[in-house]
């Protein structure tokens, strides 16, 4: 029995006046911080700014936008969450009981080097190594999988706009000041073609524990062996990112046709 739940955390609202309608979010979540993916999803589904979970109602993590729309018959809702593993656990298990059958993450990540490239696009299959937040969901060996029909719909939503795909696995490591070279080709190793800091093992594994569908697009915006250059943060990094909400939208519609949404 846990302490302290999302029920005790809608109950609150509940009680300040939040309504059922502003609380209840069916159809799909898609968690960014990139401005352009955000614009873009407004753009593609008519979004407006919603009342939703805020810091008055909650212990601990709250997005700081919420907006709500449609795409293809399918409710989205668009959030950018405080960024780390553990505030995001919060906010996935938030809509998870708010009705939000399927939560994805689509931002940047850190790129391993060759073969990915700035302006690919990259669709973890699966993601490793420590993080302090998933293992309380049942990461235990430090592996979490995507279910391959979501790898496929984002990969394939991805190849009709135009963009190089690289499917493989992603890495975690929270600290981004202590990546070492070593670490990063063990993680090679494995397959991996990308690392961040813990949010998509964690978005992953507490997807899988509330029953929800969950998925993952990156794009890179360092080359971890070429050290933080601000000049990817170019118009290709707007640009991607655009065609990141194109994907993820187009994916979602593709699942809920196949009916996992």
């Amino acid at each position: 029995m846990w302490l302290l739940t999302p029920e005790q955390t809608l109950t609150a609202a509940r009680r300040s006046g939040l309504t059922e309608e502003s609380l209840r979010l069916p159809g799909i979540a898609v968690l960014t911080f990139s401005k352009s993916i955000v614009d873009r999803l407004g753009e593609l589904c008519g979004q407006a700014d919603a009342m939703w979970l805020g810091p008055q109602h909650h212990p601990y993590a709250t997005p700081e936008l919420v907006r709500r729309g449609k795409y293809d018959g399918l409710d989205v809702t668009v959030l950018v969450p405080p960024m780390g593993a553990s505030p995001l656990a919060c906010i996935v298990e938030d809509l998870a009981s708010c009705g939000v059958r399927g939560v994805f993450l689509a931002c940047a990540a850190w790129s391993l080097g060759p073969p990915v490239q700035l302006g690919d696009t990259i669709v973890p299959a699966y993601s490793v190594g420590p993080d302090g937040t998933s293992i309380h969901y049942g990461n235990i060996s430090g592996r979490v999988d995507v279910d391959p029909i979501v790898v496929e719909a984002l990969s394939e939503s991805c190849r009709k706009e135009g963009a190089r795909v690289h499917v493989g696995g992603n890495a975690s490591c929270e600290a981004l000041y202590r990546i070492t070279p070593e670490m990063v080709e063990k993680f090679r190793r494995q397959g991996c073609l990308c690392m961040e800091n813990g949010e998509a093992n964690t978005l992953l594994s507490v997807a899988r524990t509330r029953g929800i569908v969950g998925g993952v697009l990156f794009q890179p915006y360092i080359e971890l062996s070429q050290g933080w250059d601000p000049k990817w943060l170019g118009e290709t990094y707007a640009a991607t990112g655009r065609l990141q909400a194109n994907a993820v939208l187009e994916a979602c519609a593709e699942l809920k046709r196949r009916r996992l949404l």
